[in-house]
């Protein structure tokens, strides 16, 4: 019998009648101490692998909210350490092959599989990635410990071209040129595996801001000539008057660009040339990479963006190739929120293309253009544009208006300027990660209690991040969002949020006038001007009443500027103080005027007009309060 050494394997399957089959499989050879954990989503997959460690996953491929190579990443992004099994009734081979390039160590067709074929399979994929683990710890460590010793022999070699000790022989020369050129090969290998081992883990954290496309491209091409003379190559920018902005890290912009001319160069015969190309789209802009080299054959196309890839080792050994540079290509790529590619070309040879979303679209989105009036308006976190347009279009069937912030920098800054009801956050973003996001919005105290929902490929993970706790998160859902379900979360709270009693800044020692005052609203009674201004970045107020009494004969002084989170400007009213007057009461005519004059105002601010105007000058405000008896009747629906 085929034993299993004792370990947790968690099967995930919809259909109970092949669960409990590959149950009765598993119990019948399996170790004793082994235990089986089913599961019937890729949801309760993901919250049982936050919470709990398992051995092995055994992964169906047909589940209800999770299909296909889909299902294969989410569980992949759960349990990145974890061998995954695929079982499926699909024998596709296309399908296996992309589920192993999403990190699946086996593919197992339903009703092909026997009881030893099963366990047998566990074993081999936990073995592999033990090895896999075991590699990359390697990789990791020997590239760290060449990275100084070889920047100290490069530097030195380069020292002595420049003739630093004095003026070489020829013979001496001609060596030391060629050992300088190998080590600055030795740099970039080492740099490109921490770079992907860097990109993989999510420790790169991307600097996202306007970029024009044609000067950077001009950049590149100046910085790779030598290269390409060195190669016998030209390269040839076609219509260098092309123009496209795009939202995109500069420096791993230039590195792309660098990493497609470099593989171009290798690859073309001497005295061709590789063509460079930039076509701005509607809706974004496309930089192109021709060369004229051989090709790519059928066979290696589903690799070409595989680590260490390399069609002819022999080949790209002897033209210098890592076989690293079009992975990094496509995960900086994957990360700006574009796409790359590649097609054969005509004549010969191969295009490979990226393609980034145009500046003017990115930002002509950020704010919600189409929002109806008094939507209650929110702030949606997400650096993919297209998945981010969706839920705006599924918010705004709910009464939402959706603002986009596609970094944490630019939701940062949303939220310091507009004061939004709610909040939705993804975790994994371009210039740092969901969580640490949320620490930072808490932190200010106009976002102490709004409403915040995560919304993320793998949200329990974030959920089960030390740091989350006491963030206060209404609810961490996963990608694809379960839209009802985003709506009735989202709804209750905020609606709750618009619909709440008003609030009223009260600047002055609590008093009658405040009690009175709490008849109507919520009263935030402070002392001071810069009380005032500290209060209104805490909470949001519909109103001011600021009680003053200027001195006889005194200029009189302008109403405070007092804005909302949002940016707009708070109705003020004054109102005369008469200290702690005794003999003063609800009943007091000036006070039932200002009860009257404040209730005028939150019903301005309900109907959703601006409150951008003030009482005028004091002695003007004061004079309001002070109405004629019909005035009074009038105000309080009186007589």
């Amino acid at each position: 019998m085929i034993r299993t050494p004792n370990k947790t394997v968690l099967l995930i399957e919809d259909n109970r009648g092949d669960a409990r089959l590959l149950r009765e499989m598993f119990n019948e050879q399996a170790a004793p101490g082994t235990k089986l954990i089913h599961v019937e989503s890729m949801r309760d997959a993901e919250e049982h692998l936050a919470a709990h460690a398992v051995d092995i996953v055994l992964l169906d491929l047909g589940l209800p909210d999770a299909q296909g190579l889909e299902a294969v990443r989410r569980a992949h992004a759960a349990a990145p350490r974890v061998p995954l099994v695929v079982l499926t009734g699909l024998d596709d081979e296309t399908l296996a092959a992309q589920a192993l390039q999403e990190g699946a160590q086996d593919y197992l067709i339903k009703g092909q599989i026997d009881t030893r074929g099963l366990l047998r399979a566990m074993r081999y994929a936990a073995e592999r990635n033990r090895l896999e683990g075991l590699k990359d710890e390697f990789v990791s460590t020997v590239s760290h410990e060449l990275r100084t010793p070889l920047t100290s022999i490069s530097g030195s070699l380069g020292l002595l071209i420049g003739n630093a000790a004095g003026n070489l022989p020829d013979t001496v020369a001609r060596l030391v040129s060629i050992a300088h050129t190998n080590s600055q090969r030795l740099v970039r290998l080492v740099n490109d595996i921490l770079d992907i081992e860097k990109m993989e883990s999510g420790q790169v954290v991307f600097k996202l801001g306007r970029v024009e496309v044609r000067a950077l491209v001009e950049q590149a091409i100046e910085a790779n000539r030598g290269l390409a003379e060195g190669y016998g190559v030209r390269i040839r920018l076609v219509d260098p008057c092309a123009v496209g902005d795009v939202r995109a890290d500069s420096d791993r912009l230039a590195q792309v660009i660098t990493n497609l001319l470099s593989n171009a160069i290798k690859f073309s015969p001497a005295r061709d040339e590789v063509v460079v190309a930039i076509k701005k789209g509607t809706d974004s802009v496309r930089i192109s990479v021709r060369d004229h080299g051989p090709g790519i054959s059928v066979d290696f196309k589903p690799h070409i963006f595989e680590r260490f890839a390399q069609a002819d080792a022999t080949n790209a050994r002897r033209k210098g190739g890592t076989g690293l540079g079009l992975s990094i290509v496509k995960q900086i790529v994957d990360r700006l929120g574009g796409e790359v590619g590649f097609d054969d070309a005509l004549g010969g040879g191969t295009i490979f293309y990226v393609e980034l979303p145009c500046w003017d679209r990115m930002a002509g989105t950020a704010i919600d253009p189409d929002a109806r009036p008094g939507s209650l308006r929110i702030l949606l976190c997400e650096d993919d544009p297209d998945t981010a347009l969706v839920m705006r279009e599924q918010l705004r069937q709910v009464g939402f208006a959706t603002d986009f912030a596609y970094t944490a920098a630019e939701a940062i800054a949303c939220a310091t300027a507009t004061r939004y009801r709610a909040l939705l956050i993804d975790l994994l973003l371009p210039d740092g990660d969901g969580i640490n996001l949320i620490v930072r919005l808490r932190e200010m105290p106009e976002y102490r209690d709004t409403p915040i929902v995560v919304a993320s490929v793998n949200a329990d993970r974030g959920r089960g991040d030390s740091r989350s706790t006491g963030l206060n998160v209404l609810d961490w859902l996963n990608k694809p969002v379960d839209f009802d379900h985003l709506r009735r979360v989202l709804t209750k709270p905020v609606m709750r949020e618009a619909s709440r009693r008003p609030r009223i800044l009260h600047v002055d020692d609590p008093n009658i006038v405040a009690r009175a005052l709490g008849e109507i609203a919520d009263v935030v009674s402070v002392h001071s001007m810069e009380e005032a201004r500290e209060a209104l970045k805490a909470y949001h107020f519909d109103v001011a009443v600021l009680e003053t009494a200027p001195a006889a004969g005194a200029a009189i002084a302008p109403m405070p500027d007092f804005r909302n989170g949002n940016g707009n400007a708070l109705s003020v009213v004054a109102f005369p103080a008469q200290g702690a007057n005794p003999a003063r009461s609800a009943s007091d005519p000036s006070i039932v005027g200002l009860l009257a004059a404040v209730r005028d105002r939150l019903a301005t601010s309900a109907a959703d007009a601006p409150a951008t105007e003030a009482t005028g000058s004091l002695a003007n405000s004061i004079d309001d309060f002070r109405p004629t008896n019909v005035e009074l009747a009038r105000r309080t629906g009186s007589g």
